[in-house]
C-alpha cells in the first residue's frame, strides 16, 4: 500500500515567530530623527526595494530573481513567477545625516524595520526548453529530465511605507516691537506601513503580469507652536493628526527574452500605480496656552476642534519602466526610469501641501564571480560573493519656496552566501545575507532652505527552502 501525504521541511512555527517579532519592532523601532522635510505630505517616502537592489541603485523595475538565493521583489509583482523556491526575506536599516542651512549644521540619525516579505510558487508546469541529461540509470543510460517554470507565484509582508520624526524652530525679530519677538517650532512623529498581499502570473511563456492589494495603515502626529516673548500674549498651538487605513493596487508587468541560446536575458519591465483615493480620518485642535514654571503647556482656551471622518487623501499616479540584461550567471546590468505625479496629491482638506511630480533614474551593476561551489577556503569564499554598484539622480517630490528638491547619491552592495543545500536530483536552496550602504544628498541651501547629506546602511536576511514536500512510502 502506498501513502502519499505533504509536509513542510521546516516548522511553520519559525516562520510566524519570526513574522510576529518583526511586527513587534516595526511598532518599537521608530525613527529617531528625520527630514525636516517631513513636514509635507505623508513624510519621507522610503523607496521600499530589497536590500539587494538597494546595491544596486534601487533597481526594482526589471529585476527578476530567478537564480539562488530567491528574493521578494515586491515593488513589482510580475517577478513573484521568478521565485523558484519559498524565501523569506527582512530588511532594517539605519541612516546618519548631516542636515545644514547657509549657516548652521546639525547631524540626526535614525533606525528602523524596513520590510519583511514571504514569498512562494504556486503552481509549476513543466518546461521542456530545460533539458538535463546528467543524470543516468543503474545501466548508464541518460534519464531526461525537463526543469519546470512557476506559472502562478505569490507573495505577502509588511514594508514601511513612509516616516515622519522631526523637530524644527525658528525664531522671528519684530523690529516694529508690536508683538515682541516670535519663536516659531515644528514637530511630527508617525508614519505609514503597507501590509500587501500580491500574485504573479505567467499567461504565456517568457511574460508575467502581476498585482498588489495593500492596506495603508497608520497615523501622522503634526504639531506647530508660536511663542510670543512679551508675557502679555498668549502662545498657540495647533495640533493636527491625521489617521490613514485604506486600501490600495498597484500593478506591474515583465517580459524576458533569450539570447546566445538562453546564456543571456533581457529583461523589459514596466510598474503603474492610478491614481487612489485612499480613507482617512484628520482631527485638528487650536489651543491657547502658557508655559509654567516647570515648562508645560497650561492650556488656556480651545479656539480649533474640527474633525473629519470618513475623508481621504488621495494617491498619485505612479509609472516606470526598466531594462536589465544578465550576461551568464557573472553578470547583470540595469537602467530604469520613475515618475510620480505627486502634484496631485490631495490630503484630507484636498491641498496639495507642497508637493511636485517627482522622478527618478537609476542604473546598476551586480557581478559574481565564477568560482565553483566545491572550492572551499577563506580565499574561494570571496569568489561566491556578489559585488553590487549602482546610483540614481532625480527630483524629490518637495517642492519649497518655489523650489523642487534634486536627490542624488551612490550605492554599494555585498551579497554574503550561506552553504547551499540539495533540494532534488539537480537543484539546491541557499539562503544569503546582503548588506548595503548608499551616500545621498536632497536640497539645497539656497532660497533659505535646508541640504540632506546621508548614509543610509542597509542590512538584509534572505532564507530559502523547499516547502510542501509530496513524500511517499510503500
Amino acid at each position: 500500500m502506498k501513502f502519499t501525504y505533504t509536509t513542510l521541511r521546516r516548522p511553520l512555527f519559525f516562520l510566524m515567530l519570526i513574522c510576529l517579532n518583526g511586527w513587534a519592532f516595526f511598532a518599537w523601532a521608530q525613527p529617531a530623527n528625520n527630514s525636516p522635510y517631513a513636514r509635507y505630505g505623508l513624510g519621507n517616502l522610503s523607496n521600499g526595494v530589497n536590500v539587494r537592489s538597494a546595491g544596486v541603485g534601487g533597481l526594482s523595475v526589471a529585476m527578476r530573481e530567478d537564480s539562488i538565493p530567491y528574493l521578494v521583489n515586491f515593488l513589482n509583482p510580475a517577478s513573484y513567477t521568478s521565485i523558484g523556491f519559498t524565501a523569506f526575506d527582512i530588511g532594517v536599516y539605519g541612516n546618519v545625516s548631516t542636515i545644514s542651512s547657509s549657516t548652521q549644521r546639525q547631524n540626526v540619525n535614525k533606525a528602523n524595520l524596513s520590510y519583511f516579505a514571504f514569498g512562494f510558487p504556486v503552481l509549476t508546469v513543466r518546461d521542456r526548453s530545460k533539458l538535463d541529461t546528467s543524470i543516468t540509470s543503474k545501466d548508464g543510460e541518460a534519464i531526461k529530465t525537463y526543469g519546470r517554470r512557476v506559472i502562478w507565484g505569490g507573495a505577502f509582508g509588511l514594508r514601511e511605507f513612509s516616516s515622519v520624526n522631526y523637530s524644527a524652530t525658528d525664531s522671528k525679530i519684530d523690529t516694529s516691537s508690536l508683538y515682541g519677538n516670535v519663536d516659531y517650532s515644528f514637530q511630527g512623529d508617525g508614519g505609514v506601513n503597507q501590509f500587501f498581499v500580491g500574485i504573479g502570473l505567467a499567461p504565456i511563456k517568457n511574460l508575467s503580469i502581476g498585482i498588489n492589494a495593500s492596506y495603508l495603515f497608520g497615523r501622522l502626529n503634526r504639531i506647530q507652536r508660536l511663542e510670543f516673548q512679551d508675557e502679555n500674549y498668549f502662545n498657540v498651538k495647533s495640533e493636527r493628526y491625521t489617521d490613514v487605513g485604506g486600501f490600495y493596487v498597484d500593478y506591474g508587468a515583465q517580459y524576458t527574452l533569450g539570447l546566445k541560446k538562453g546564456q543571456d536575458v533581457l529583461t523589459f519591465g514596466a510598474t503603474f500605480a492610478h491614481p487612489m483615493k485612499v480613507r482617512a480620518n484628520s482631527t485638528i485642535f487650536g489651543r491657547t496656552y502658557k508655559v509654567s514654571a516647570l515648562g508645560e503647556d497650561v492650556i488656556k482656551d480651545t479656539i480649533i476642534n474640527s474633525t473629519i471622518k470618513g475623508g481621504h487623501i488621495t494617491m498619485p499616479w505612479k509609472g516606470g519602466f526598466g531594462l536589465t540584461w544578465k550576461k551568464g550567471e557573472k553578470w547583470l546590468f540595469g537602467v530604469e526610469h520613475t515618475q510620480e505625479l505627486w502634484s496631485t496629491y490631495r490630503d484630507v482638506d484636498g491641498k496639495n501641501d507642497s508637493l511636485a511630480d517627482a522622478w527618478k533614474t537609476i542604473a546598476g551593476i551586480e557581478f559574481k564571480p565564477s568560482v565553483p561551489e566545491t572550492n572551499r577556503g577563506f580565499w574561494a569564499y570571496f569568489g561566491k560573493m556578489h559585488y553590487r554598484i549602482g546610483g540614481y539622480y532625480g527630483m524629490s517630490q518637495f517642492k519649497v519656496n518655489g523650489t523642487q528638491l534634486p536627490d542624488y547619491g551612490i550605492t554599494l552592495g555585498l551579497g554574503f552566501p550561506l552553504r547551499r543545500t540539495r533540494a532534488g536530483a539537480n537543484k539546491y536552496v541557499q539562503s544569503m545575507i546582503n548588506f548595503a550602504v548608499e551616500w545621498g544628498q536632497r536640497g539645497t541651501t539656497d532660497a533659505s532652505l535646508l541640504l540632506e547629506n546621508y548614509w543610509n546602511f542597509k542590512l538584509g536576511f534572505t532564507l530559502n527552502d523547499k516547502w510542501f514536500i509530496k513524500r511517499k512510502y510503500d
